[in-house]
């Protein structure tokens, strides 16, 4: 396993070195950004290779056999995560490099929106409640037969929102934790009225310019459940 991570890493290192040139704006076709934008979207996941790299291993280490009895407790966000539907970390290594770049381009609208105050609280029943700065989520949550976790969402205790599958790693007191990126939209659209518009249209088009991909936090224990 050692040498398999040196040498994916290894991989990763001589793919950046390629495409030192690559811009991660040209991700989403706009190379004009202001210099707040510019700023913060350093501040994501991890910038640039080291990042990658981090994430890299990181997705190596974690798995996803795991139940819902496994991440009982309070999570609290760290950084924006992205993911790809047909990812395969060992297989598709620039993918790496490829969601950081994203998620440091999140970061800034996460900032707006005040996902970076997202807890997720998951109890023994499997009933959770997500809060994303002023919009509180609740509902419960499953595997279904892919080992995807299924957020079946409510607001407000009686509106439901629907179902909405998850992509979730863990590896010890840390979740990588990401959702198919036009459903959790559609529900945050539903209750935009307690969220920054303006910057939900604008995660909203720059997501447009990707198929198959899952947007979400990374996250760590702050409470063990009882």
């Amino acid at each position: 396993m050692k040498k398999i991570i040196l040498c994916a890493i290894s991989a990763l290192l001589l793919g950046a070195s390629a495409a030192s040139a690559f811009d991660p704006r040209d991700l989403f076709g706009n190379k004009s950004s202001n210099s707040d934008e510019s700023t913060e979207s350093t501040s994501g996941s991890g910038s640039g290779i080291l990042g990658a790299i981090g994430d890299f291993v990181n997705n190596i280490t974690a798995n996803d056999r795991f139940s819902v009895d496994d991440i009982v407790g309070t999570w609290k966000y760290t950084s924006p995560s992205v993911s790809f539907k047909s990812e395969n970390a060992l297989q598709n290594i620039g993918g790496a490099a490829a969601a950081t770049a994203v998620e440091d381009k999140l970061a800034p609208y996460y900032k707006r929106l005040g996902f970076t105050n997202t807890t997720l609280t998951v109890d023994e029943e499997h009933n959770f409640v997500m809060k994303l700065g002023l919009l509180r989520l609740q509902g419960t949550i499953e595997k279904d037969e892919e080992n995807h976790l299924v957020f079946n969402f409510s607001a407000f205790r009686s509106l439901k929102l629907g179902s909405v599958q998850a992509n979730a790693t863990k590896s010890g007191n840390k979740l990588n934790l990401t959702f198919e990126a036009t459903k959790l939209i559609q529900i945050l659209n539903k209750l935009s009225g307690v969220l920054n518009s303006t910057a939900l249209k604008t995660l909203t088009a720059l997501l447009n310019s990707y198929d198959d991909i899952y947007i979400g936090f990374k996250m760590e224990l702050a409470q063990q459940g009882k």
